[in-house]
């Protein structure tokens, strides 16, 4: 990949994100547009994991009653 294919792929991640930004966007709005995707799905992946449950630190066979 060449530098200009990456800043196109970086542009167009930006402007599929919000469609206000367009060609003559200064790169610094295109900046403050990445940070903000890479902020809510920080927030995102928090708030998924916040909902899956913990992982037993020994985890316990079901036992057969009176074994121990």
């Amino acid at each position: 990949m060449t530098q200009a294919e990456f800043i196109a792929e970086v542009y167009g991640v930006a402007w599929s994100s919000n469609p206000d930004l367009n060609s003559s966007s200064l790169q610094e709005e295109i900046l403050e547009e990445l940070r903000a995707i890479k902020d809510k799905a920080m927030r995102w992946e928090i708030i998924v994991s916040s909902f899956k449950p913990e992982p037993e630190l020994f985890p316990i066979k079901e036992r057969r009653q009176g074994q121990l």
